[in-house]
């Protein structure tokens, strides 16, 4: 079925006129909403798949490559297959980059969003100690055990650097 397919491709190849001095640059993209776009033309964050670079011109009257040489449809078939080889092989290759960016992008999200966390959560507990009048730990038995004032104020002290250290990474 595949063979099939490939012969009726390289037919319709075989019967489009070919241009002279080809370079065509094909490039694949993802915008916001995840749809695959392919281009001629680069666009910020696209990946080139496809390159064909050919220097031969034709000509309807036999030249090289045109339908009238001898042996032409085995070479086009051929040169067709391997085209779509190279093709789907430049594709997974850019499929794979994209994920790759994708990911490495994630990954970045993630993290800031966990500095973020982290930020809020010291910035919370650095507020709560600060407005407390008496700062206290829980004890084993479950009864408060509260902090002398020198002990209370060291405990803003290092909450604040703790809440610093935190939010001087998320930004």
């Amino acid at each position: 079925m595949r063979h099939a397919a490939v012969a009726v491709l390289a037919a319709l190849i075989a019967s489009l006129p070919l241009r002279a001095a080809v370079a065509d640059d094909v490039y694949r993209s993802v915008d916001a909403q995840g749809h695959v776009q392919y281009s001629d033309t680069p666009t910020p964050g696209a990946v080139l798949v496809h390159v064909e670079k050919s220097g031969t011109s034709t000509s309807a009257a036999g030249g090289p490559g045109t339908a009238a040489s001898p042996g032409y449809a085995g070479n086009s078939s051929q040169s067709s297959a391997g085209d779509a080889k190279t093709l789907a092989a430049g594709a997974a290759h850019a499929d794979a980059a994209l994920a790759k960016q994708a990911a490495q992008q994630a990954v970045q999200q993630d993290e800031a969003q966990t500095r973020a966390d982290q930020c809020k959560k010291a910035t919370a507990a650095y507020d709560q100690a600060l407005q407390a009048r008496r700062i206290y730990t829980t004890g084993a038995d479950g009864e408060r055990q509260y902090m002398s004032d020198a002990d209370a104020d060291q405990m803003r002290v290092t909450l604040r650097l703790a809440m610093q250290s935190a939010c001087a990474d998320s930004q």
